[in-house]
């Protein structure tokens, strides 16, 4: 159960250093075009991270009530 929250809490965290990326990416420094590359790029990376946390979530806290899985 703890697992399954656990990783939930780190998909979290990963929302949040997204949200510090993009504060930092925003076009103070660079321009318009290098910042959206930036924030597209490293979301797609993160949105992959995010839901494969939330996905492994889902499992252990399935697996913590008590489902069993084929093996």
């Amino acid at each position: 159960m703890l697992a399954g929250l656990g990783a939930f809490g780190a998909a979290g965290g990963l929302v949040a250093l997204y949200a510090l990326i993009v504060f930092i990416s925003l076009p103070f420094g660079i321009d318009r075009t290098e910042s959206f590359i930036a924030i597209c790029s490293v979301g797609l990376l993160f949105l992959a991270l995010v839901l494969s946390h939330v996905i492994y979530a889902r499992i252990l806290l399935a697996a913590a009530r008590g489902k069993r899985f084929g093996l």
